[in-house]
């Protein structure tokens, strides 16, 4: 048998490895729907739950237990070093780590303070980026695993009251393919999932102009916001599916990919 198609039979089997899946921002929103979706799969094991609301985050993983499955709850600020290690430490063995973690509030551009700004990239690029980074360490040194972090199509489509936003997606889906590329060949695979407006109570905080969280499909040019070609926002399942994809053997030679989940709403640039 060849060097190549060794390597091929390594990388399969890293790939189907059952063990433990890890989700940051599990509290609320995408994040909660994604630790109950990839608690579901056969490769998950068991479930590390992680969210700055400890009390939201253990509810989340006492319902999973429940169900029988194994989970565990951890309140973990990504922004905090130290909190992070022990997260990390806590779930050394993670095959599978999904960082949903994401902070936003909308300010006009030229009301934005420092401080604000601060804020939302500190959580968004920083904290995400360092969970990324301290399981990507661990995956590359046991043989592989993948990562998917969740980023925003504000990455691409400027958004009105959401500069810092905007440039924190932008920023992570760069700085994730990065690590995504200089990781890939110890088995690392890197990718990030972009859900465009999806019904979660963060997008619900930017739809006060609006009847119902569904007409924002129906667009809006005083925001410069386009209609949504299939009709209707996503639902936090519809971008749990895609992250389960990304995480699953079935996507065993992706990597350094962005997936858009947006109804079209990018027209698919």
């Amino acid at each position: 048998m060849s060097a190549i198609e060794n390597g091929e039979l390594a990388r399969s089997a890293r790939e189907v490895r059952t063990g433990t899946t890890v989700v940051v921002g599990a509290a609320q929103g995408i994040g909660a729907t994604v630790a109950q979706r990839l608690a579901r799969e056969a490769w998950s094991e068991r479930v590390v739950l992680a969210d700055l609301d400890g009390a939201g985050v253990e509810q989340v993983a006492a319902e999973l237990r429940a169900a029988g499955h194994d989970a565990t709850a951890l309140r973990v600020d990504v922004t905090d070093a130290a909190q992070v290690d022990a997260l990390v430490a806590a779930s050394a063995d993670a095959l599978r780590v999904a960082v949903v973690a994401g902070t936003f509030f909308p300010t006009p551009t030229l009301e934005v303070t420092r401080a604000q700004f601060a804020q939302i990239v500190d959580v968004n690029l920083h904290g995400a980026y360092f969970v990324a980074q301290a399981y990507a360490r661990r995956m590359a040194a046991a043989g592989g695993g993948a990562i998917v972090g969740v980023a925003s199509i504000a990455a691409t489509m400027p958004r009105m009251r959401q500069v810092a936003y905007c440039a924190s997606k932008a920023a992570i889906v760069q700085a994730l393919r990065v690590l995504g590329m200089e990781n890939a060949a110890a088995g690392v695979r890197v990718n990030t999932v972009s859900p465009g407006l999806t019904d979660t109570p963060m997008m619900r905080t930017v739809a006060g102009d609006h009847a119902a969280v569904q007409r924002m499909a129906d667009g809006s040019p005083e925001a410069f916001r386009p209609r949504i070609p299939d009709g209707r926002v996503a639902t936090p399942g519809d971008v749990a599916d895609a992250i389960a994809f990304l995480l699953s053997p079935e996507s065993g030679h992706i990597t350094l990919q962005d997936l858009v989940v947006d109804g079209g709403e990018l027209l698919g640039r």
